[in-house]
């Protein structure tokens, strides 16, 4: 590649689709983005149609060549996505309808059958997941039994970067890190699991061929071309999943290092050189998946709403700017004097795998103004972090640092909002992209820019560290207990709630 060659990245978020260029020495030369929303007909649902994130990326290219960006010099492209949503193409390869997200939590029933069907031990021990309803496969079961006319139709099963790939390249291919998400994978082995198929009576002819993230896949096609502005030819690489894309474009993949990130989302990952066993229920809402890079793996929490509290909370409350709502969160203490936010607005995953759970503002008071309420959220979805975190040092995963990428990391006071909960300090890079910067060095790896991470560029040098007060940690202890005591004395009231 010459000097002059650059690197796209292509990142298919919930609430926007991200690109970026990059030159060969890890600089970015220019980012473009184009926002939307998703849809909720029914309490509990997420969907999208995939050509909202089709016309996103196209929308958000047209940015770049509006910046300058010359097409012809951009020698590789990689795409990384939300995960576990399910795509659905027909035999003309053309969408089957919307999207049922990753955040969608309507397939409780169709957990429990996968595993009536498959055998839940048999089925952790070959996935090393448990079936929850934000993954894959329970959402294509309950389409079989809901929408069995769209079920007939199908011919092709895929997640959000791979429907791009596909649009980009005509190419039908999935990656080892988003194929551990759909539950029909076998994560040690890293290929698609027959057995589980089989037993789901899935086609298997359905499932896109599953490649390493840095695979040569296909090119950008004569017609992706005409409407994107790209050249054809453009090589098209796997891609990965946005968590293992946004750790791998923090230089989070050699075990010791983890990384919280958040998004929509907030993850707690943490690379692994090999699959550990997961013994005991209470693990069973940790995610062990493949990273974007060979024989890698990754633990993983998540917790739904965590950017998304944010954004819900100042659409539904406020009709300020982010830098706006913020500004003052610092002048309030640590406890938010008594207010605490329980970040459940969609059920939640990581640790209580209940998709009846809500959001809860717990302890108001006359005297508690704006900015506590807005200190509140940046402590509840922090506290689910820690819920994460705490998971994975279970596991004997020693985290000797951890670093923070997304909304966090971009806002002083909420990185040391995190770093005093979780009492360990954060490292921030500035000017990090996340997926789609992790999804560019993919693209590299796959043309032979670099042989290997390890001959990455020195981009993961421009860091920051928080800082911690000690007050705030002991406080943030006691109150963390609280929060945990919330949710067990809610759990009952919230299945009334959703019962009734």
């Amino acid at each position: 590649m010459n000097s002059n060659g650059l690197l796209l990245g292509i990142d298919i978020g919930t609430q926007g689709a991200k690109v970026l260029v990059m030159d060969v020495n890890g600089e970015i030369q220019a980012t473009g983005h184009h926002s939307y929303e998703f849809e909720v007909r029914q309490k509990g649902w997420a969907e999208q149609h995939p050509l909202q994130w089709w016309n996103g990326v196209v929308s958000a290219l047209r940015k770049l060549w509006e910046k300058g960006i010359d097409p012809k010099n951009i020698r590789a492209i990689g795409v990384s996505g939300q995960m576990h949503s399910l795509v659905l193409l027909d035999k003309d390869k053309k969408e089957l309808g919307t999207s049922i997200l990753w955040n969608d939590v309507r397939t409780e029933e169709e957990c429990l059958e996968i595993e009536q069907l498959v055998g839940k031990s048999n089925f952790f021990n070959i996935t090393r997941n448990s079936v929850l309803p934000g993954f894959t496969a329970p959402k294509l079961q309950w389409i079989k039994k809901h929408e069995p006319s769209r079920y007939a139709n199908i011919h092709h099963l895929m997640q959000p970067k791979d429907y791009i790939v596909f649009k980009l390249s005509e190419a039908l291919s999935s990656d080892v890190s988003d194929a551990s998400g759909t539950l029909w994978f076998d994560t040690a082995k890293r290929t698609w699991s027959k057995e589980i198929i089989d037993a789901l009576e899935i086609p298997f002819e359905w499932l896109n061929e599953v490649h390493e993230s840095q695979t040569v896949v296909g090119s950008v096609s004569g017609e992706a071309a005409n409407v994107t502005g790209l050249i054809p030819g453009i090589p098209v690489v796997a891609g990965a999943g946005d968590n293992a894309a946004a750790a791998l474009g923090n230089g989070i993949y050699e075990q010791g290092k983890g990384i919280v990130s958040v998004g929509t989302s907030g993850t707690v990952f943490a690379p692994l050189k090999s699959v550990p066993k997961l013994d005991g229920d209470d693990l069973s809402t940790l995610h062990l998946f493949c990273h974007c890079l060979p024989n890698t793996w990754h633990a993983m929490g998540v917790t739904l709403s965590a950017g998304m509290s944010l954004n819900w909370y100042k659409n539904t409350f406020s009709n300020l700017s982010y830098d706006e709502l913020l500004s003052n969160v610092d002048n309030i203490s640590a406890g938010a004097e008594g207010l605490i936010y329980l970040p459940y607005l969609n059920g939640e995953r990581t640790p209580h795998n209940d998709a009846s759970a809500r959001g809860v503002f717990f302890g108001m008071n006359y005297q508690h103004t704006k900015d506590h309420f807005t200190r509140a959220v940046l402590e509840g979805v922090s506290f689910s972090l820690k819920d994460c975190l705490e998971l994975i040092k279970r596991l004997n995963i020693n985290i000797e640092t951890l670093y923070v990428t997304g909304g966090a990391a971009k806002s002083p006071v909420w990185r040391t909002i995190l770093s005093e909960i979780f009492n360990q300090p954060l490292v921030a890079f500035e000017e990090r992209e996340g997926p789609a910067f992790g999804a560019a060095l993919l693209a590299g790896l796959g043309i032979g820019v670099w042989n290997g991470p390890e001959c990455f560029p020195a981009v993961f040098d421009n860091s920051q560290t928080t800082s911690i007060n000690l007050a705030n940690v002991n406080a943030y202890k006691e109150i963390y207990k609280i929060y945990k005591e919330l949710y067990d004395q809610l759990k009952p009231v919230y299945k009334k709630i959703n019962t009734n």
